[in-house]
């Protein structure tokens, strides 16, 4: 490569793998403030507030950029120097600011981004996106900088190996305010989840759900958020009603669907509480990974009991779930195990965590759990059913004998 650290060929095709994972997801949530208190800033904001003094100090969130940037730090972002291959730069991302690592420029100006935790995860994006970079800072640039781009796919897994030990460390024990913590998750995400109303349902659970349920059958969604399953489903011509344990997702559906043009009920209920007084569907889908989301043994047990006695004869069940699907997964899971369980008898293998980015930009941890396939299985016979089988991604629990 040249001093500009230009791709040629090959060495294009070596760095432009995948996609980079947005800020708003589990997984990686970041995001970048003005002020520890302040809300998140627009990256049209930060573009003006440059142009007017070409320094800026911002506050970095999240884990993402460890070592070098820790969660809550303030850095300094210089938009006057020239970016060069191996500075952490803030980028535009959806409207927002990102810090990526810029890899190497390409011969029609364009820069190779990646996240440094993330092997594989690549972006190219054009100059204007890239704003300014971090002015100062180990691992930030210069040298330090340089040879990391350059030696990017051993670094980025030694990175991944970091972000790794940091959840394992990060996991907390819920107890009691396991529920709680899923919710205050949901209540903050409102809009976050009404932005989403057009994603697909997808292929596979499309196919899914058609073979399951009768066209035109009566279908109960639990766990309805802002409404986008349930207006796919009504879109196919069942008729739907729905419910969601928090009012404000409750009362976001109901407008969302209006909007839609599309008619369904929607109610405020506990799944593991739910009674709705006799009444029965061909169908019940739990949207994804809700059961995931449910804390305790006996607690997931009741909630698809109650789903069950909601099926009418013949009807069946699908939901999803966490799987533990690697051997890092079960050395995660198996970490915080060993050390909650010895302080708190309730503490189950697989409790675990999720980071998530809160509307005003700082990052929160909500409950969630890991399982076997086994485990799954398992709970689905103790709440009543007689069959339940994994197809692809998803569970589907039938035959319920209550």
């Amino acid at each position: 490569m040249s001093a500009r650290h230009e791709v040629k060929g090959g060495e294009e095709a070596a760095l432009t793998e995948g996609g980079i994972p947005t800020a708003w997801g589990q997984a990686y949530p970041r995001s970048v403030l003005l002020a520890p208190d302040g809300l998140l800033v627009p990256y049209g904001t930060l573009r003006t507030l440059l142009k007017k003094s070409g320094r800026l100090e911002v506050i970095v969130r999240g884990f993402a950029l460890g070592p070098w940037i820790g969660d809550g730090e303030r850095v300094v972002i210089d938009s006057r120097r020239p970016p060069r291959p191996g500075d952490l730069a803030l980028c535009e991302a959806d409207r927002w600011g990102d810090v990526r690592r810029l890899l190497a420029r390409r011969r029609d100006g364009g820069w190779i981004t990646g996240l440094d935790p993330v092997p594989g995860a690549r972006e190219t994006l054009p100059p204007e996106r890239v704003l300014a970079v971090v002015a100062a800072g180990p691992g930030a640039g210069g040298a330090t900088g340089r040879v990391l781009a350059l030696a990017y796919p051993a670094w980025t897994r030694v990175a991944a190996v970091i972000y790794w030990i940091r959840k394992a460390v990060e996991a907390p024990d819920f107890a009691a305010g396991a529920a709680a913590s899923v919710q205050a998750k949901y209540a903050d995400q409102v809009e976050i989840y009404t932005g989403m109303l057009g994603f697909p349902l997808g292929h596979n659970l499309q196919t899914l759900l058609s073979r399951t349920f009768p066209i035109g059958g009566s279908v109960l969604v639990a766990g309805s958020g802002a409404g986008g399953e349930v207006i796919h489903l009504a879109r196919q011509g069942y008729r739907v009603t729905a419910f969601d344990v928090l009012p404000e997702m409750v009362r976001a559906a109901g407008r969302n669907a209006e909007a839609a043009g599309v008619a369904a009920e929607f109610l405020q209920a506990d799944m593991a509480e739910l009674d709705l007084r006799g009444r029965t569907f061909d169908g019940i889908y739990v949207t994804p990974l809700v059961y995931s989301f449910v804390p305790g043994k006996a607690r997931r047990v009741r909630s698809l009991y109650r789903l069950g006695r909601h099926l009418a004869r013949g009807g069946s069940a699908v939901f999803s779930a966490h799987l533990l699907t690697s051997a890092s997964h079960f050395l995660q899971a198996a970490l915080a195990w060993m050390r909650h369980a010895p302080r708190r008898r309730g503490h189950e293998f697989g409790d675990w965590f999720t980071w998530f980015l809160r509307s005003d930009g700082t990052i929160d941890k909500s409950y969630s759990h890991w399982f076997t396939v086994a485990s799954v299985l398992a709970e689905a016979r103790q709440a009543g059913f007689r069959a339940c089988r994994k197809d692809g991604a998803y569970f589907v629990a039938a035959d319920f004998a209550g």
